[in-house]
C-alpha cells in the first residue's frame, strides 16, 4: 500500500490531496536549485543542506531551533551542520547566554551561497511564471501567502 493514500483508478476519482501537489513542488524547485547551484561551485551541497539553509536567520541561529522547525532531530541537524560547517559555510558558536546551546552563524562564504541560491530562486519562480502565466503565478503565492491555520477553521 502507497504512503500517499492512493487508490486504483476508477470512475470517481478525487484529485490528487493538496499535500501531496505542494510536496512535489517543494522537491522539484529544490531539485532544480540544487542542479543549478552545481553550475556555481556548490556540487556538494544537497537539498537537505538547502533546507537547513533557508532556516537559518542573517544573525545566529540556535541548532535547537532549526531542528523544531524541520521538524527533525538534533542530531539530524547536527550531522548536516558538521557538513557545512567543514565546507565553511557555518561556524558554530557557543552561546554567551545559553551555555548549552550553539550558534550557527553563517561565513561569508555562507551568505555567498545564500545569495546565489536567492538568484536563482528568483529564476526558478520566472520560469514557472512564464509556464503557468502571471495571473496563475500571482494567484498562486496569494494563496500560498496566507496565514494558514490562524483564526480558521483549518483545525476543526
Amino acid at each position: 500500500m502507497s504512503t500517499k493514500f492512493t487508490t486504483k483508478p476508477s470512475v470517481n476519482a478525487v484529485p490528487e490531496p493538496l499535500t501531496v501537489l505542494l510536496e512535489t513542488a517543494s522537491r522539484s524547485v529544490l531539485r532544480n536549485l540544487t542542479a543549478r547551484l552545481r553550475g556555481f561551485g556548490y556540487a556538494m551541497v544537497t537539498e537537505p543542506h538547502l533546507v537547513l539553509f533557508g532556516n537559518l536567520e542573517c544573525g545566529g541561529t540556535h541548532a535547537a531551533q532549526i531542528a523544531q522547525r524541520m521538524q527533525v532531530s538534533r542530531q539530524a541537524v547536527s550531522k548536516t551542520l558538521r557538513e557545512l560547517q567543514g565546507w565553511g559555510f557555518v561556524r558554530l558558536e557557543d552561546d554567551p547566554e545559553r551555555r548549552n546551546q550553539k550558534l550557527v552563524i553563517m561565513t561569508d562564504r555562507g551568505m555567498a551561497l545564500a545569495l546565489d541560491a536567492r538568484r536563482e530562486l528568483h529564476a526558478i519562480e520566472s520560469a514557472l511564471a512564464q509556464e503557468i502565466g502571471p495571473d496563475a503565478m500571482a494567484a498562486l503565492r496569494g494563496a500560498l501567502e496566507q496565514r494558514w491555520g490562524t483564526g480558521s477553521n483549518l483545525a476543526s
